[in-house]
């Protein structure tokens, strides 16, 4: 540890407090952007010190603040009565901080051993015992042990969410849904389970999966490039070759289409931006989209899509309905 990582964590803290400056935010963003494990990092933190504040145990009690000045003023007493060398103190002062958010992580965890997690927005991610890195749409909800201690590591999802399991031969990870589940020893992974939707769908882009039925009687291995798709309605499953280049664009926020049917480019938007775009009018076979997308509003790619294609469109609550298409 040195005074780097624990001018880092300062920076966290005050982020994390909502009392961080323009120019120390744009350092704690430079950060973050330089390695996936500093945003991994950061957001276990962010997800125990939010998550603390919701426990019965009110963490208003425990002030970070204070108890980091506090230790700093003792450090700084130190260093002048003895010779200890200074990056001692470092190690220290960054040492006190995690045990802070120990204290919060107790709070809010305690000895339950597992605990149930929502994604209130696109993106969360929540990183595991394991350091196995699951990211969140929105509205999915992870449950997931504290701590992996059986001959397995268990977790349940409903909803969807991308996975980076940590590899370990000797320990597979399930991802249980409510009528299948995903084993595996250690790869990437996307799974669209929406409890309101008829299909689940599981997308491997690396590694090796196996996906079961609940009943284990049907199962297929996917690889890289390879979907599997259950239909809740029959339980049945099947595999293919993935065709769909936007399955992650809830993740990455990209959207990309070349000469595909303007009805498949609406059921991509309903589905990635929960919307709930109706036709109210025939669209013929010739009104293709090409176009691509990177992190635009929904309102601005419908915008663009009514000038490229002549369409026009009301909007009546969170209904939105396509009244004309000129192609």
């Amino acid at each position: 540890m040195n005074n780097t990582n624990d001018h880092i964590d300062r920076l966290i803290l005050l982020h994390l407090e909502g009392s961080i400056s323009t120019r120390e935010q744009q350092e704690l963003d430079s950060w973050l952007q330089a390695d996936p494990e500093n945003a991994a990092y950061f957001a276990q933190l962010e997800k125990i010190y939010h998550a603390a504040g919701q426990n019965t145990v009110s963490p208003e009690t425990i002030d970070t603040e204070a108890e980091w000045q506090h230790f700093k003023q003792r450090i700084a007493g130190q260093q002048e009565n003895c010779s200890t060398p200074r990056w001692y103190y470092g190690l220290a002062a960054s040492l006190a901080l995690i045990g802070v958010f120990s204290l919060l992580f107790y709070l809010w965890f305690g000895d339950s051993g597992t605990t149930t997690f929502t994604a209130d927005t696109r993106g969360v991610q929540v990183l595991l015992s394991d350091s196995t890195l699951v990211t969140l749409n929105k509205g999915a909800t992870l449950t997931y042990p504290v701590k992996f201690t059986g001959k397995t590591r268990e977790v349940k999802l409903l909803g969807e969410a991308y996975f980076e399991v940590k590899q370990r031969a000797d320990k597979p990870f399930r991802v249980l849904l409510s009528q299948s589940k995903v084993e595996v020893l250690g790869t990437k992974f996307n799974i669209y389970a929406p409890q309101k939707d008829s299909i689940t769908e599981v997308t491997v882009t690396e590694g090796k999966v196996k996906f079961s039925t609940k009943d284990a009687r049907q199962a297929v291995i996917l690889t890289k490039g390879e979907k599997g798709v259950l239909m809740k309605t029959n339980n049945q499953l099947t595999e293919s070759l993935n065709s769909d280049v936007n399955f992650l664009a809830w993740k990455t926020g990209k959207l990309v289409f070349n000469e595909v049917d303007l009805a498949r480019v609406i059921n991509t938007l309903n589905r990635i931006y929960e919307a709930d775009i109706r036709f109210n009018t025939e669209v013929g076979q010739n009104c293709k989209v090409t176009v691509s997308f990177d992190n635009q509003s929904l309102d601005a790619i419908l915008s663009v899509l009514e000038a490229t294609l002549d369409l026009e469109y009301r909007q009546q609550g969170n209904v939105i309905e396509i009244v004309r298409a000129g192609c």
